[in-house]
């Protein structure tokens, strides 16, 4: 009997003991200051401990980036274990040498074994430090999980169902996707049983929670019966990092689509003990790409003095999302119409979702998407070998994930969808960007269609869940479809009443529409291609001045404008039946239409016609992408009739007769002798060229003490356009000029400053010398820096 008892004894001691042995499996841990993300932060998890007589072993996985040369790690000689104010020092490490940078295995990670001065049997917890130095690791409060099961404050519960239901901690609780404070909080010590009355301010709850359950046949230690108003269940405690492998698996296959309207998203989220460097960033960032514009966009979540926000905003769609990239670098897929809580803690490096359908974030923290890509190098023109790798490199992603649904085989069916998503989209982005390595920025033909069987053959709504996607159709489209569409032919003798300013326009246009029909018509009885091109010959130089009457009406600025417009509208027709034979679905050309549209609009800054409106919104057909086109095109409407200083716009007529780049930019600066001048070239179709003329106003501000001039030289840009970005950004002031010179004139003075790149920034000093300095008008601390040294 007294045998039977001892035998009873030893199996209810922590872990396993074999030999003077005792194993701690998956012990848990209070603080760390290496839970980083993983992937640019190192991880360090300590899954096994072995505590023995003649010493202490420590089993470690290292989680890490390897594709960059400057991402490594290394444990230190000094590294050392504590428990109860004794150190243990290190002796000896397995599959890393001491003190020698080394990077993880080609799968991010690195299993190492450290072996220590063994720690007494009886040890219940202890620390480890890498070392007493600066920035040196450290694990503390490691324990085995059954000494953790006992404990109340802080723990963390979960469902039979797998999912984080409530959590208690010393000041608040965490349930329903809310926090709560305590109105009443009573624990039996001994036992570990509570009885607990919960308040979010507006509604109380009671919770019961009973004591830890005895290992049997039906239950496993570290579960207990909780109470949560008149709800009983059994609950599990997460000690892990991450959630537990769910139980059962998850066969849907279905993401919410809401068919590119807008529903609302709200996430309540805790960034809970944060370290200092991070604690002066007071927002949580969730960032995406706008599906109908392309843009990238942010919303922004203010913290409290604990990292605790609430946000909620509109979604048009299940959505993937960067989010808080500068702090936790976290990738994951949200769902519109859902409240999500999300817990991101520093100190454990807890990492979790509570939601009523948030099993596949959960498992996107755990498992998080691969990086690898294969890109087309500069210079690379063998697209037959960059096929053979992108093909290589997806065959390798698909086999390894297939091994992890092997290794965890209750992994979602949603979750296996979206890391092969994720990994097919993010190669397709790549692939699309290789096309800029073809000949005139072209897929060779073998290209196109291995874009086409890979990729495009594989869209499915919502194309939201994957910011690659998007990517990909902008670079492949642009391949396949825009350059197609730019064979239309528009006869502009059809359209005399809109291109011309006046009578006279008018009259002389009708001239040489009749004179070209009668013309051709003499070209076309030609009975071979030499009388032909004599015939043609004749009538241009016998009707040269009519010729070049009309070509001038055509560069006026009301007829480009109508040229442009009616050919956007031409291009976009001719798109819709090339999309159509590449099967192209509805959802992804109302998207696509989209983008144009908003892309005309931004690239222009000047509304559309009505007639073309109109036309693109039954193309369109989304309520959602209508409603937001029509407010960008009402905005430049509204825009074209504000008013504006005028006096910033420079006429060009001083300097008609100069054709040298040199002369005319000295004769341009002329006026300003005497000013340190800032000369911006730009263009209204250049994107951070706009970008940078938003901040103007700063930029004066700031360099208001310099007594400097700014001057603008624009780059192939419209009339209309060029003063609209003028009044947009306020681009004026007393000391700001504004030239949008003939193309010839123009393109003379860039090639005198040898413009490469737009915009282009250059500093003369006050006699109007260039001055051999780089400057950016974006980078104002370096620019003032600059100014305070030639003052």
């Amino acid at each position: 009997m007294k045998q039977t008892f001892i035998a009873c004894l030893l199996l209810l001691v922590a872990g396993a003991a074999q030999g003077k042995q005792i194993v701690w499996e998956q012990p848990t841990t209070e603080f760390s200051t290496s839970y980083g993300d993983g992937f640019f932060n190192l991880a360090l998890d300590i899954t096994r401990v072995e505590l023995k007589e003649n010493e202490t072993l420590v089993y470690m996985t290292v989680s890490q980036r390897s594709d960059y040369d400057d991402y490594w790690f290394q444990f230190a000689s000094g590294s050392y274990l504590k428990a109860d104010g004794k150190q243990y020092a290190i002796t000896s490490a397995d599959g890393i040498q001491l003190d020698t940078h080394q990077q993880t295995g080609p799968d991010g990670t690195s299993d190492v074994v450290l072996h220590f001065e063994p720690l007494p049997l009886s040890t219940k917890s202890f620390d480890f430090t890498e070392g007493d130095f600066s920035g040196a690791w450290s694990i503390t409060g490691i324990k085995p999980v059954e000494e953790r099961w006992r404990q109340l404050l802080p723990s963390y519960w979960r469902d039979e169902k797998g999912d984080w239901k409530i959590a208690f901690l010393e000041d608040q609780a965490i349930y329903d996707c809310k926090f709560w404070r305590y109105k009443k909080l009573d624990i039996n010590q001994k036992t570990g049983e509570a009885e607990m009355l919960l308040t979010d301010g507006t509604d109380d709850i009671k919770v019961i929670v009973g004591k830890d359950k005895k290992q049997s046949s039906t239950n496993v230690k570290g579960t207990r019966t909780i109470q949560i108003g008149d709800q009983k269940a059994s609950y599990s405690m997460i000690t892990s990092r991450f959630m537990p492998d769910y139980p059962q698996k998850d066969t849907r296959t279905d993401f919410i689509d809401t068919d590119y309207n807008a529903d609302t998203v709200t996430v309540v989220g805790w960034i809970k003990d944060m370290p200092d460097k991070y604690k002066g960033e007071k927002t949580f960032e969730f960032g995406y790409n706008d599906i109908f514009t392309g843009d990238q966009k942010s919303v922004y979540a203010d913290l409290d003095e604990q990292g605790r926000f609430k946000v909620s905003f509109p979604l048009l769609n299940s959505t993937g999302f960067f989010c808080d990239w500068s702090r936790c670098f976290m990738r994951t897929m949200l769902e519109p119409g859902k409240t999500y809580f999300l817990l991101y803690d520093f100190k454990e490096g807890r990492r979790y979702f509570m939601g009523d359908d948030c099993r596949l974030q959960n498992e996107l923290f755990k498992f998080p998407v691969d990086w690898q890509t294969v890109r087309m190098e500069r210079g690379d023109k063998d697209f037959d070998k960059y096929i053979a790798s992108t093909d290589s490199l997806l065959q390798t992603q698909f086999a390894k994930q297939e091994r992890l649904f092997e290794e965890h085989p209750s992994l979602s069916t949603r979750y296996r969808q979206y890391r092969k998503g994720h990994t097919l989209w993010q190669q397709a982005y790549c692939f699309g960007q290789a096309r800029f390595r073809g000949e005139n920025s072209r897929y060779p033909e073998a290209a196109r269609r291995y874009a086409y069987n890979t990729f495009w053959t594989k869209l499915e709504s919502p194309l939201t869940l994957h910011r690659e996607t998007q990517m990909f159709l902008r670079d492949y489209l642009g391949d396949v479809v825009v350059p197609a569409s730019y064979t239309f032919r528009m006869n502009y003798l059809d359209h005399i009443s809109e291109i011309a300013e006046n009578d006279e326009e008018r009259e002389a246009l009708n001239h040489w529409k009749e004179w070209a029909k009668a013309a051709n018509e003499a070209v076309n009885q030609a009975s071979t291609m030499e009388e032909k091109q004599r015939i043609a010959n004749e009538e241009n130089a016998k009707h040269t001045e009519l010729i070049e009457a009309a070509i001038k009406i055509l560069n006026s600025q009301k007829a480009q404008v109508f040229i442009r417009r009616k050919g956007f509208l031409s291009r976009m027709k001719a798109q819709d039946v090339l999309l159509d034979s590449l099967g192209a679905k509805p959802f992804l050309k109302s998207i696509w239409f989209a983008q144009q549209v908003y892309n005309q609009l931004d690239n222009e800054r000047v509304p559309l016609p009505e007639e073309v409106m109109d036309t693109m919104k039954v193309m369109i057909g989304n309520p959602t992408a209508i409603e937001m086109i029509e407010k960008k095109n009402d905005y430049y409407v509204a825009l074209a009739n504000r008013e504006f200083d005028k006096l910033v716009l420079k006429s060009s007529d001083d300097v008609k007769d100069l054709t040298e780049g040199e002369a005319l930019l000295r004769k341009l600066l002329e006026p300003y002798k005497g000013k340190f001048v800032l000369l911006d070239v730009w263009g209204t179709w250049c994107g951070p060229c706009k970008e940078a003329l938003s901040h103007s106003q700063e930029e004066y501000d700031r360099l208001k003490d310099f007594d400097i001039a700014f001057l603008y030289l624009a780059n192939n840009s419209p009339q209309e356009s060029w003063e609209n970005v003028i009044k947009e950004y306020n681009v004026s002031g007393e000391n700001v000029a504004h030239y949008n010179l003939p193309p010839e004139q123009q393109s003379a003075i860039e090639r005198h400053l040898d413009v490469r790149a737009f915009p282009t920034y250059k500093l003369f000093d006050r006699d109007g010398n260039m001055l051999d300095l780089k400057v950016d008008a974006r980078d104002l601390d370096n620019l003032v820096k600059l100014l305070q040294q030639m003052q």
